[in-house]
């Protein structure tokens, strides 16, 4: 009788012991796991972004973070669960960006009806300024930031979409919207 010990992720369950030599976290098999959840993981970012196109270049770009960040996974959860962290991430980085492109999208006259009228009228003209202040900030950026910027945060494009249409190195543009992110900061406070 061949009973098998692994859980459904193909991991050992935790209180099962291991040989002293093998090492203390189980490979994890992306391809593997990846296959197996991913009606699911569409599925589940759908809840999360507007629509099924959407779900599937979340759940895409959730293999591709799988996959390069696969050497940190520490095994103190599931590897399924690790994977849909993940997802969950990225879905709702998504969906953020979505709803501050649509915000700038919004008619005007949509976003005064909008907004709370009982608000302090000081947070308003501060949040408005601290708006104005970014903005100048961003046009002020040398063109090469500003078009990482736009490519990343206003396109929806992710690092590798990015340095691949820039046909520069993942780094530069992590390096460049991190300068971004200094320069906002620097703003904000």
């Amino acid at each position: 009788m061949n009973v098998s010990m692994k859980n459904q992720d193909n991991t050992l369950p935790s209180n099962t012991s291991k040989p002293e030599n093998s090492s203390p976290i189980p490979g994890i098999h992306v391809d593997q796991l990846f296959k197996k959840h991913h009606v699911n993981l569409i599925r589940f970012t759908q809840r999360y972004v507007r629509n099924i196109e959407d779900a599937k270049d979340v759940v895409q770009a959730t293999y591709i973070e799988a996959m390069r960040c696969a050497n940190r996974f520490n095994g103190s959860s599931q590897p399924s669960t690790w994977l849909f962290g993940i997802a969950l991430n990225l879905a709702r980085n998504h969906a953020r960006q979505h709803y501050v492109k649509s915000l700038r999208n919004a008619d005007e006259g949509l976003l005064y009806d909008m907004v709370d009228m009982s608000a302090d009228p000081a947070d308003l003209v501060q949040n408005q300024q601290l708006a104005i202040n970014v903005e100048k900030m961003l046009s002020k950026l040398p063109q090469r930031l500003r078009e990482t910027f736009e490519l990343v945060l206003e396109h929806e494009a992710n690092y590798a979409e990015a340095a691949e249409k820039m046909r520069i190195p993942i780094g530069t543009v992590r390096s460049r919207i991190s300068r971004i992110r200094q320069h906002i900061h620097a703003i904000v406070g």
